[in-house]
């Protein structure tokens, strides 16, 4: 019996390379792992969480899918439940940039090594890159994923050592996506002109809030000038 993903998850597990152990924080139902050990892309897997309830789900499939002797559960915080060097790549998805971020600054010493982190942030992503830039950290790939209304993007990190200077607009975009001319680039920025545009209007009916209203209204030009970009490669 083979599990099959879609979507967002799918597209987690095809940026994960072919490795010995890989580890999932956060895994939720152990489905990444349970897909990469079925596919070969890992000889090994940790599915970790924080919460007793999805590492009881997780051991439920891994159980049903026959899995025990090569995935393995653990119950922890973040990057603690792994050792240092124990994985040859991470899986950190499925929650906001923010906490990503902080699960990474906890575990830095095991992140900063040879594994290739592959995250998904489900909002924040300027936070995840900019800590992945300030740590001298390669973004090597990135690519988007649509469910629904809602589109996603994975990226793919791994530690060169080497410090980098960045624009700050690749922040919120990321530099792969426009080189790679990701099919959902356009409307996906579409979407955040959209967001920027609520927020501006909140702030029309605040006080002092001059600082924001330049910084939202300079990230919208940029959004507009890259839609831009995009519309002329398309014609």
């Amino acid at each position: 019996m083979s599990l099959e993903l879609k979507g967002r998850l799918k597209l987690i597990a095809d940026k994960v390379p072919e490795c010995g152990t890989v580890a999932d924080i956060g895994t939720d139902h152990a489905y990444l792992p349970i897909y990469l050990i079925q596919q070969g892309r890992c000889k090994k897997a940790i599915a970790s969480d924080v919460r007793i309830g999805p590492v009881q789900a997780a051991n439920g499939n891994i159980l049903k899918y026959k899995l025990g002797d090569v995935i393995e559960t653990r119950m922890g915080s973040g990057l603690e439940t792994i050792g240092k060097n124990e994985a040859d790549a991470i899986i950190i998805a499925g929650m906001g940039g923010t906490l990503l971020t902080e699960l990474l600054e906890a575990g830095a010493e095991k992140v900063c090594g040879e594994a290739v982190l592959v995250l998904q942030p489900m909002n924040d992503l300027d936070v995840v890159r900019k800590w992945l830039y300030h740590h001298n950290f390669n973004i090597f790939d990135e690519e988007l994923s649509a469910e629904g209304n809602k589109i996603y993007c994975v990226m793919a990190a791994r530690f060169d050592g080497q410090n980098k200077g960045y624009e700050d607009f690749q922040l919120h975009v990321g530099e792969c996506l426009i080189k790679k001319h990701d099919p959902l680039l356009l409307s996906y920025c579409e979407m955040k002109v959209r967001q920027i545009d609520r927020v501006l209007g909140q702030l029309e009916d605040m006080r002092d809030n001059d600082g924001l209203l330049n910084h939202y209204q300079s990230l919208k030009s940029d959004y507009l000038k890259l839609i831009c970009q995009l519309d002329k490669g398309k014609s």
